[in-house]
């Protein structure tokens, strides 16, 4: 049976939010004012008026506004509304829940739990000694609720691995290949800004033909992306940390590679311009992860690495192929006698590079 939510009151960002969810999930999803007009009203599947919670009518409005549309659930994203809604709901029907209590404790309950997060990440023991200082308290917590708010594939470990390499990067431009939506780009331009790092350069086709894997479940669900959305989510998501310090060429790998020398300078209509050192201290390997793809990425960008630089290699643990371990595996091998570190740290492989 379908359920019915009521959202009250239904204008404010986090009732929004919410109806959105709840559609999503196939609810029907009344929407309800103390306003004699909303703005909002219109995204609703309806809309109610009710009298606001301390007129002495409004248990009884609430109670028939629940029996006439059967409403099974009640979200409030107000904390005094919430409060007072459990206190009477009990009384008004038996088959209609509160969803949530108290929506602003619940909001601090999930900031705790960041800082929380970020204690642990700060307080972890020093992997390699020396480095810039360490980022800590509500800076790191800010950090990781910005990349948190961000969509996409890269897990808490990778991040932290990531936030502590960031203290051992040398001079020199930090590559991206392959970004998205922008998840790990937003890191290390965030990272690039608290260390004062070399400016970040996203490359990524964003293009149809440049998506196939050779896993039919891969290419299945890839084929059904809109290239050019993803794109503008990457601007949107990218566009508050440009500043000069994020830039992307919408292009593959090898074409971008041919570009990269020093003084490139980029320019995008939304991420304005950037110019870049044309030596790398951060390669962040994360495109296409077929073999062929990832050994093109690491024959055409790792001879720009600087001393001292970080090669990291996504999704070296996969689950769908082994195309970026066999990469990892044989690149490291073949220039052992200039790696001073590497290890695995989530799905990645991060290897750096003797001084």
């Amino acid at each position: 049976m379908t359920e019915t939510v009521l959202v009250f009151p239904a204008g404010t960002p986090d009732a929004l939010k919410y109806r959105s969810e709840a559609a999503e999930r196939g609810h029907r999803v009344v929407g309800a004012s103390s306003l004699a007009w909303n703005p909002e009203a219109g995204r609703y599947d309806s809309w109610e008026y009710l009298p606001y919670v301390h007129d002495p009518d409004f248990a009884e409005a609430l109670r028939r506004l629940i029996g006439r549309l059967g409403v099974t659930a009640i979200y409030s994203p107000h904390e005094v509304v919430s409060a007072h809604l459990a206190e009477i709901l009990p009384g008004l029907s038996a088959k209609t829940r509160l969803i949530s209590v108290s929506p602003l404790l619940a909001k601090e309950r999930a900031y705790r739990a960041l800082w929380d997060r970020a204690a642990e990440i700060s307080t972890a023991p020093d992997w390699f000694g020396g480095g810039a200082p360490r980022l800590a308290g509500p800076r790191l917590a800010g950090l990781l609720r910005f990349v948190d708010d961000v969509p996409g594939m890269s897990d808490n470990d990778k991040i932290a691995a990531m936030i502590e390499v960031a203290r051992h990067v040398p001079a020199g431009d930090i590559v991206e290949i392959g970004s998205w939506w922008g998840r790990s780009a937003a890191l290390l331009a965030l990272l690039s800004r608290h260390h004062d790092l070399g400016p970040v350069l996203c490359v990524d086709p964003w293009r149809a033909d440049a998506l196939s894997q050779g896993v039919a479940m891969l290419d299945k669900a890839s084929a059904a992306m809109n290239l050019d959305d993803a794109l503008t989510i990457f601007e949107t998501n990218l566009a508050p940390l440009a500043d000069g310090r994020i830039n992307y060429i919408r292009a593959t790998s090898t074409v971008a590679a041919e570009s990269y020398c020093s003084g490139l300078t980029v320019e995008t209509e939304v991420l304005g311009r950037t110019v870049y050192a044309g030596r790398i201290a951060l390669l962040h390997i994360d495109g296409n992860h077929s073999l062929e793809r990832v050994t093109e990425d690491v024959e055409n960008w790792t001879p720009h690495m600087a001393p001292g630089g970080w090669v990291v290699f996504d999704d070296y643990v996969w689950a769908f192929g082994d195309g970026p371990r066999i990469v990892g595996d044989a690149w490291c091998a073949r220039h052992a006698d200039r790696i001073a570190r590497s290890f695995v740290m989530g799905t990645a492989l991060f290897v750096q590079l003797e001084p």
